[in-house]
């Protein structure tokens, strides 16, 4: 029989689709999961985005569209971006198969074999993933709870070299909530200053998403923007706006970037579908009014989560933004749970929660911390307050 490409050898399948899918098989099987491992935000659109989509539908041509985006789309994204200071021109934005197929693309674009990408950790689990698969080779300096989970200057500085060529920072963080605080984003653009060699790529899907009671979090761009000429800027609608299954991402960057993006587009996905353009052209357009009441639940439900991991003894970081925790769970770590599992990994807590509570968590090793599992509060109350007590049944257990 023919083989597979030795790369796949390698490709470890996404942790956390892979808990979400347990997750799913078990309800489907007619049990009730609690369900903290995926990052869905918990909301949907207005409802001008879906009249958008329909619109879209009921004038679809049946034709080829433009493989950059559709120019309604662009616009409306570079209209979100010079409303952050961040000014750019046609030619230096495109759309892109959701914030992921970005990420991925561009790292084929600009990464090649042999090459070292820079991934602080702890990380979003797919960063290394895709390095490896396009032939890079991942480096991931750990920045542990007591520095609240953010890369320093002084680290990053030791880890830079010439055979780093680009680095993934992203700001507020998956899987930590972790926000960059200006003061450390200036200490960072100070070393990334003695690179000029390096691509930065700015993983920003989750700016609009923090507790501060700022509109955004701040950007690497506000404090450096002389950086601006090898600065990636990934977006997507996913998050900010509730439509992660619509896959649209949306990049701005230096022009040769991009062309070479579209250039990619013209030869593998050819370009997005009209509707789901169509909608995000109307979510970006419109106003974030929507987004305060959403921002209220999920530092609520951020606060009961922290709340119940304080109870049990979990060490976490206060999160600033994004709707995840990443608690340490070193103390569970050789301890025997109610139903005689032995948890001696986060792979064995995760998966013995999910047996013996029916709560869905993902290990941390998939994100760069074995120690550490994540959750994410973004769905339903009562989802969340039953996955909470089911977590903390579960850890009063272990002995």
């Amino acid at each position: 029989m023919p083989q597979l490409a030795d790369r796949m050898s390698t490709l470890q399948p996404s942790a956390i689709i892979r808990m979400a899918q347990k997750a799913a098989d078990l309800k489907a099987s007619g049990q009730k999961i609690a369900s903290l491992s995926i990052g869905v935000p918990g909301f949907t659109p207005p409802e001008y985005v879906y009249e958008a989509a329909l619109k879209a539908v009921k004038a679809d041509s049946g034709e080829y569209l433009p493989g950059r985006g559709s120019k309604g789309l662009l616009e409306a994204f570079i209209k979100t971006q010079a409303a952050k200071g961040f000014i750019y021109g046609m030619a230096e934005v495109c759309a892109q198969p959701g914030g992921k197929g970005a990420l991925f693309n561009l790292l084929l674009a600009l990464v090649n074999p042999g090459d070292r990408v820079l991934i602080p950790a702890p990380y979003w689990a797919s960063y290394p993933e895709m390095a490896k698969l396009v032939g890079g080779v991942p480096v991931t300096p750990y920045a542990g709870p007591e520095n609240n989970y953010k890369l320093t200057a002084e680290q990053l500085s030791a880890q830079l070299g010439d055979d780093v060529t680009v680095l993934i920072f992203n700001s507020p963080s998956n899987p930590t909530g972790m926000v960059y605080s200006r003061a450390e984003l200036e200490g960072i653009a100070a070393v990334l200053r003695k690179h000029p060699d390096l691509w930065i790529i700015s993983d920003d899907i989750y700016d609009h998403l923090i507790f501060s009671g700022e509109q955004r979090a701040t950007h690497l761009l506000d404090v450096a923007p002389d950086l601006k000429d090898r600065l990636i800027i990934v977006q997507s609608i996913s998050k900010t706006y509730g439509m992660p299954g619509w896959r649209v991402g949306l990049v701005a960057g230096p022009k040769p970037v991009v062309s070479a993006l579209v250039d990619m587009a013209s030869q593998s996905f050819t370009n997005l579908p009209a509707v789901p353009m169509a909608a995000a052209e109307a979510a970006l357009n419109g106003p974030l009014d929507f987004l305060a009441p959403q921002l209220g639940r999920l530092q609520k439900h951020r606060d009961l989560t922290l709340a119940a991991l304080k109870k049990l003894g979990l060490e976490c970081p206060t999160p600033q933004g994004a709707f995840y925790v990443f608690p340490n769970i070193k103390n569970a770590l050789g301890k025997t749970s109610a139903g005689g599992a032995v948890i001696k990994t986060d792979e064995d807590f995760c998966t013995a929660l999910l047996a013996e509570q029916q709560v869905a968590a993902v290990p941390g090793g998939a994100f760069g911390d074995k120690h550490a599992i994540r959750l994410s509060y973004a769905g339903k109350e009562p989802d969340l307050l039953a996955g909470l007590e089911g977590l903390t049944k579960f850890v009063t257990s272990l002995k």
